[in-house]
């Protein structure tokens, strides 16, 4: 499977981004909202990966998903909600990014990646979540005993996501995929899926 560990990788990413949403999102309405964001949430990423290199995924998916706010797409509350948990999730599962959404949030304005404002909206949703603070995720009990029981990914689990994720309907994504790498054709599972769904 090509970008088997940057598919495994984002699996476990969105399981610990689901897991931060239930721990930290209490009001109802929002928390629904945020669990139907949290379906589609970098599944484009895991399906992009099984096609395209790994630094193409990123680059389309930064630019195409409200969540990021390297791009100039219109930000809602709910937009800013998502990258507070992306912030606070990472460092459950991503070795090579260890700070949580406070931390993170800081070191990006300290660099001049976001305007003051944009830090003062992600600050206040941390403040509304309880975790307006510096603090290392892994010295949390609780926490350490999540992250232990996360699975041993499989392609077969990377398969469902990617076929769930098709069942949406991406068309953006397949087009773009047929632009960057037109010998995606004759790849046996696109063929499957493009069969599926005739």
């Amino acid at each position: 499977m090509k970008n088997f560990d940057w598919c495994a990788y984002t699996y476990r990413h969105r399981i610990a981004l689901q897991y931060v949403l239930e721990e930290l999102v209490q009001e109802t309405e929002l928390k629904e909202q945020m669990k139907q964001r949290a379906i589609m949430h970098d599944r484009d990423k895991m399906f992009l990966y099984l096609f395209l290199e790994q630094i193409d995924c990123q680059h389309y998916h930064v630019a195409h998903q409200p969540h990021h706010l390297e791009n100039p797409l219109q930000k809602s509350y709910e937009d800013l909600v998502e990258t507070v948990l992306d912030f606070e999730s990472a460092p459950y599962t991503k070795p090579d990014k260890p700070l949580n959404a406070f931390d993170f949030t800081k070191r990006l304005l300290s660099l001049g990646y976001i305007e003051q404002e944009v830090a003062d909206q992600l600050f206040s949703i941390m403040h509304d979540f309880g975790i307006d603070a510096s603090y290392d995720i892994t010295q949390d009990i609780q926490k350490r005993a999540f992250m232990e029981s996360l699975p041993q990914v499989t392609e077969e689990m990377i398969l469902a996501e990617v076929e769930a994720f098709l069942e949406t309907d991406p068309v953006r994504e397949i087009q773009y995929i047929r632009e960057r790498c037109p010998e995606v054709e004759t790849d046996p599972l696109w063929r499957k899926w493009e069969l599926d769904k005739e």
